[in-house]
This record gives structure tokens, C-alpha cells and sequence, in this order.
């Protein structure tokens, strides 16, 4: 399960080193890696919003939209 989770996170196959890993150490690395990317997406959309501060405020709108915020 860890192996198929692993493929999908990094897409592509798992590279020899990790299949060497225990299942239980996979599933940990699985899970760090998760945890990593939403901490990512967290900070990668928080710096998105504070980059909009030097926007004029009506123009914030429309380049929300164009940016995908």
C-alpha cells in the first residue's frame, strides 16, 4: 500500500534505495511527504496573498482570478 501511495506521490517508480525501506518505514516516508507538500500548498498560497498586497485594491480582483488564488 505505502509502495502504490509512494509511486503516486513521487510519479513515477520508487526508486531501488526505498524499495529496500520496511513497509512501516515507506509509510512514514509517505507520510512526511504529504505532510511536506501541504505545508507547501500552505505557504506557496500565503505568500501568494501577501505578494497581492502591492496590487492596487481594484485591480486585487481580477488578478486573483488570472493567478488562480
Amino acid at each position: 500500500m505505502a509502495e502504490r501511495t509512494l509511486t503516486g506521490q513521487l510519479g513515477g517508480p520508487v526508486p531501488a534505495g526505498i524499495e529496500a525501506l520496511a513497509d512501516h518505514e515507506k509509510q512514514d516516508l509517505s507520510d512526511a511527504l504529504r505532510d511536506a507538500r501541504h505545508r507547501q500548498a500552505k505557504a506557496l498560497a500565503e505568500a501568494g496573498e501577501e505578494g497581492l498586497k502591492y496590487v492596487p485594491a481594484l485591480l486585487r480582483g481580477a488578478v486573483r482570478k488570472v493567478v488562480g488564488l
